[in-house]
């Protein structure tokens, strides 16, 4: 279900692309249509809402044909839209840059959660996958509900979500205990994240009181010898690895006793998939 920001959102994508006033499709006969959208590469699908509300908004007849977060082989179709050919044809584009963006980062997600052996992001007592905040402006709440329907959380879903005191915020403190000291006087019930960037910093983290201690930029020993001095200090600290880590190293991170990993790969590099649309009776 969408909600009314997404839908202003998608709404601004047509708007951006002049869908209401395409001149080509203008002097295109308009004729009622019926036209499939089509997977041209196996993937975790995603989006297949929001490309629902992009013809329903013009109050064209789009029936979904399968469901957000399923495997997805090659050629199937995937949406079923009817309707005047002319309006089919200026939302075409933008409906595929959505879908084909959203199940990109789906389908690197889904990779990234099998990896893990985590398959539903509340799976309990293993290493949970989050998408960092590395996202694309404008487009960024589309891509964290992907990465969700991949099998992964978002990290943040903005800058109110959560405290996270990271190496620039720290230079702006004497030290990390009064980082976490301020941050907890003014916000006394939300949790508080510190970025560690050593194991002195670490170590500090956890005795000066941090919720959550993000381990950045360890390598994989680093990482498990950083876990252990920790939960020594305080086994309830929630442990998070981040910086450097992909599908290619992941396996060396998720059983190191943290209890996530956030990957900015996640978007960075994912692929968008190729969706095509074909007018199939006029």
């Amino acid at each position: 279900m969408l909600t009314g920001h997404e839908k202003k959102k998608l709404l601004s994508f047509l708007e951006e692309d002049m869908a209401r006033n395409d001149v080509t499709s203008a002097i295109t006969p308009d004729m009622k249509s019926i036209a499939y959208i089509r997977c041209n590469e196996g993937c975790t699908l995603s989006g297949i809402d929001e490309v629902a509300f992009l013809f329903s908004s013009a109050g064209l007849d789009a029936r979904p044909l399968a469901r957000r977060g399923m495997k997805i082989k090659k050629g199937k179709k995937v949406m079923r839209i009817s309707g005047g050919g002319r309006k089919i044809l200026s939302i075409e584009r933008v409906a595929l840059n959505v879908i084909g963006k959203m199940s990109g980062v789906a389908t690197i997600s889904r990779k990234a959660s099998e990896i893990s052996g985590v398959k539903s992001g509340k799976a309990a007592g293993k290493t949970k996958i989050y998408l960092t905040r590395k996202t694309t402006p404008g487009f960024s709440v589309f891509e964290k509900k992907a990465c969700i329907d991949g099998g992964v959380m978002p990290h943040r879903r903005n800058l109110a979500d959560g405290i996270l005191i990271k190496e620039n915020h720290l230079r702006f403190f004497g030290s990390v205990e009064g980082a976490v000291q301020a941050a907890r006087k003014k916000y006394k019930k939300m949790k508080i994240e510190i970025e560690a960037e050593n194991m002195k910093q670490a170590s500090e983290a956890a005795n000066a009181g941090a919720d959550i201690i993000l381990l950045d930029n360890f390598t994989p020993a680093r990482a498990k010898e950083a876990v252990k001095m920790i939960k020594k200090i305080n086994r309830r600290i929630v442990i998070e690895l981040s910086g450097g880590i992909s599908l290619k190293n992941l396996k060396q991170y998720v059983n190191l006793g943290a209890g996530r990993i956030s990957m900015g790969q996640l978007t960075k590099e994912a692929k968008i998939i190729d969706f095509s649309l074909d007018i199939r009776k006029v």
